[in-house]
């Protein structure tokens, strides 16, 4: 099987080796080739190889040298980053297996979170669980959720799902006879930028507390 580590830059590919002629020792590891990092080609091998092994660690770092080169619009680099973004979502995410998905795209956001594949999906699985909390009724884990969403930058899955919950917040309030509460909950989302729908309930709800 083989196996690869990483120095100066360069992953080493190694190879168990069998029984060679002479007095070569049986499982001894070779050194067969080296993959140079500092090119595109090499990062191109790099993330193939270390994408495909599933060690997302590694994947994040050369992922963050193509970044760090100005190289994320190359297509070659572009296509294996691609194919591994599609691989895992598909693999975990559409699959049901959010858990997996949302701990690899972390590792490659913390390192790289100016790539949008990985940022993407670690922002549709926050989403999903929000909205599995929002269905839930558990309000405080839903928005936490959206927050996290929204703290990696503006993104409509947060934002709604954020007007969502503070919408079913005011809806308790006003069940509730507690205007002062309502209209609380209704302006901490009022200057969120959420979808029409959800605006027009916001206005909807406020009209009616000033009845």
């Amino acid at each position: 099987m083989a196996s690869y580590f990483v120095y100066n830059n360069k992953i080493s590919i190694l190879q168990d080796q069998g029984e060679q002629q002479g007095n070569e020792i049986e499982g001894q590891k070779e050194e067969i080739t080296q993959i140079d990092t500092s090119t595109k080609e090499g990062l191109a091998s790099a993330l193939k190889q270390s994408g495909e092994a599933e060690d997302f660690e590694s994947f994040a770092k050369y992922l963050k040298i193509v970044f760090q080169n100005q190289w994320d619009k190359e297509v070659e680099l572009g296509k294996v980053e691609s194919e591994i973004y599609m691989n895992v979502t598909t693999k975990y995410f559409d699959a049901g297996n959010i858990d997996e998905a949302l701990r690899i795209s972390t590792i490659v956001y913390n390192e790289v979170p100016q790539g949008w594949r990985f940022r993407y999906l670690r922002i549709r699985c926050l989403e999903k669980f929000g909205r599995d909390a929002f269905n839930a009724n558990d309000l405080i884990m839903a928005e936490d959720y959206a927050m996290k969403i929204l703290q990696m930058m503006f993104r409509p899955e947060g934002a709604d799902l954020l007007a969502d919950i503070y919408i079913k917040k005011a809806e308790a309030d006003i069940q509730k006879g507690d205007k002062a509460a309502a209209l609380n909950n209704i302006n901490y989302i009022w200057d969120y930028e959420i979808s029409q729908d959800r605006r027009d309930k916001l206005t909807e709800l406020k009209d009616s507390l000033s009845k």
